[in-house]
């Protein structure tokens, strides 16, 4: 009878943790790329993590806009845009909400939304 209950205690285990390995592991790192063209930011709405490290790419591609720097100001971070080179930004959100990033002007904007 002890033996019994040995082995339905090591069968428990085994079960729990084959289940706890299946859970999904929060990414250690996000990454999106926002384009800039005449019509703005494409896309204008970034769908994040809170808590994840994020790497945020702007990449202008065309001079007729105004939008050659980006004012993340919810993030207190300023980057030029050269035409055609990536900039890389990167941010841990560290609370959820809507968070909106702009060009020099105000003229442009788009969100970053953390879940």
């Amino acid at each position: 009878m002890k033996n019994r209950s040995f082995y339905a205690v090591i069968l428990s285990l085994i079960v729990l943790s084959s289940a706890a390995s299946q859970t999904v592991a929060k990414p250690r790192r996000q990454s999106v790329t926002v384009k800039i063209n005449e019509r703005g930011y494409e896309p204008t709405k970034l769908r994040i993590r809170k808590g994840v490290r994020t790497r945020v790419t702007f990449v202008r591609t065309t001079d007729a806009t105004c939008a050659k720097e980006i004012v993340p100001g919810d993030f207190n971070l300023k980057r030029e845009l050269p035409l055609n080179q990536p900039v890389a930004v990167d941010v841990t959100p560290t609370k959820s909400g809507t968070f909106t990033f702009v060009c020099s002007m105000n003229m442009m904007s788009g969100q970053l939304i953390v879940q």
